[in-house]
């Protein structure tokens, strides 16, 4: 008898652990599945999100007014289109130049 409560000891055990692993598993596609939902932030997004941040603080607080929240959000939005722009320029422009000297290389 006591052979037959270890086995249902251990099986119990395998069990457990099959359902730990399952879950493991759940768990990391989860993880996966958000870190794909949300695109990656650069240092110039995070620090739009922290002056607008700024800006809701002020507006709740009562520091300034509602007209002025909107006018300092546009300007950040603007400054963010322009660098985010100039970006968009480099990146291009930089890929741009690698097929270039790849053409030269063929060439010579």
């Amino acid at each position: 008898m006591v052979v037959n409560m270890s086995e249902d000891e251990e099986r119990e055990e395998e069990v457990s652990a099959e359902i730990s692993e399952e879950k493991e598993g759940e768990e990391s596609k989860e993880v996966e599945e958000v870190e794909e939902e949300f695109p990656r932030l650069s240092i110039q997004d995070i620090e739009l999100l922290m002056k607008n941040t700024e800006i809701w603080d002020k507006l709740l607080d009562g520091k300034i007014s509602i007209e002025d929240a909107k006018k300092i959000f546009e300007e950040n939005y603007k400054e963010y289109e322009e660098r985010d722009s100039r970006r968009k320029v480099k990146k291009s422009g930089g890929a741009k130049k690698t097929k270039k000297a790849k053409k030269k290389e063929k060439s010579v």
